[in-house]
């Protein structure tokens, strides 16, 4: 199990590094727009749609991964802090089950409309130019479907009691499994 879960993190890594890139692009390209269009009355063609329908897309839903491993999301712990170990543990992976369920019909539904758009060759107009989209699409599915897989593991790391490898350094082991 340890090594799946090595696996997961090592995606999530790439994950991370492909929002990171699109985040430097991003603000390079609106830089290199705003620059043009004031200093050189020339702006660069097609920006708004390439944010919109390329680097935006990809910081939100490639990312969906990270902060799952991470444990990033938001959650209340009001209730369930005064509820015996046993029960938080079995609302945990209910609540997994719950995260997989909903990320998983992303996923597929994402995968459906990816389909459609690459088969129609989705493409917005900006200006004179025709700038194709479709492949955005993908980061949907992609994203939703390391979400699903990174909850899933984590249930089951859950369930059978065992060391994760979702980032988890020597220390962490240590102290979890004593």
């Amino acid at each position: 199990m340890l090594h799946v879960g090595k696996f997961l993190s090592g995606l999530t890594r790439i994950a991370s590094l492909l929002g990171t890139i699109s985040i430097v692009l991003m603000m390079l390209h609106v830089t290199a727009d705003v620059v043009g269009r004031y200093v050189f009355n020339a702006p660069l063609t097609g920006t708004i749609v390439i944010v919109g329908h390329y680097y935006m897309i990809i910081v939100v839903f490639i990312a969906l991964g990270v902060a799952e491993e991470k444990n990033a999301h938001i959650s209340v712990e009001f209730l369930t802090d005064m509820m015996p170990r046993t029960l938080q543990g079995w609302l945990s992976v209910f609540s997994g089950a719950l995260t997989v369920a909903v990320f998983g019909l992303l996923a597929y539904s994402g995968f459906i409309e990816a389909m459609k758009k690459t088969k129609s060759g989705a493409s917005m107009e900006q200006g004179s130019s025709l700038i194709a989209i479709w492949p955005s699409y993908w980061a949907i599915p992609i994203g939703a479907a390391l979400f699903a897989l990174v909850a899933v593991y984590k249930i089951l790391v859950k369930v059978f009691n065992t060391r994760n490898g979702l980032h988890e350094t020597i220390e962490d082991a240590e102290i979890i499994h004593d």
